[in-house]
């Protein structure tokens, strides 16, 4: 065995990312700890033999042991490995979709929910490298779509905006 490199299949290198054990198992118990103190604040139920804390607070501590085991295993891989398909062009395009929910955000409280996504969707459909009408009709279709499902159906209240004031 030795100094061997494990060699991952092709669709193992398609991730992002590779995170070292030691540093998803400090994450792990941030986490838990997190879920834990979360629960501090819960009452407890008058009659009840467990209190509405008990699950989370068990979550939590399965988290956090999760997470020990984790941190201590033995590991000779980097903290970090960032895979090439993030960096250069590739890159851009992935940070896009970042940008494009922060975008999204910020504007459709203004701008209104379809018009917002159907602009999101058009957007990075054109930077992935599809054709401007198809793209435009695609996030059309899909916006519509999604508010139907959502405001209509299940009565989530989505941003108001001029489309929306059109259509009801």
């Amino acid at each position: 065995m030795g100094n061997r490199r494990r060699r991952y299949p092709t669709s193992r290198r398609l991730f992002l990312m590779q995170v070292n054990d030691r540093f998803l198992g400090g994450l792990v118990i941030v986490a838990g700890v997190a879920v834990i103190a979360g629960t501090l604040g819960f009452r407890e139920l008058p009659g009840q033999q467990f209190g509405s804390s008990f699950f989370p607070r068990l979550i939590g501590s399965a988290m956090i042991l999760s997470g020990l085991a984790l941190a201590m295993a033995r590991t000779d891989t980097p903290w970090l490995a960032v895979s090439q398909m993030v960096q250069g062009a590739q890159g851009l395009k992935v940070a896009s979709v970042f940008v494009a929910v922060l975008l999204w955000v910020f504007i459709s409280p203004h701008l209104g929910f379809i018009a917002t996504t159907a602009l999101m969707i058009t957007g990075l459909i054109v930077i992935a490298g599809g054709r401007v009408l198809s793209a435009a009709l695609t996030g059309l279709g899909v916006a519509v779509l999604l508010h139907l499902i959502f405001s209509v159906l299940l009565r989530v209240p989505l941003p108001f905006g001029l489309v929306e004031r059109v259509i009801t």
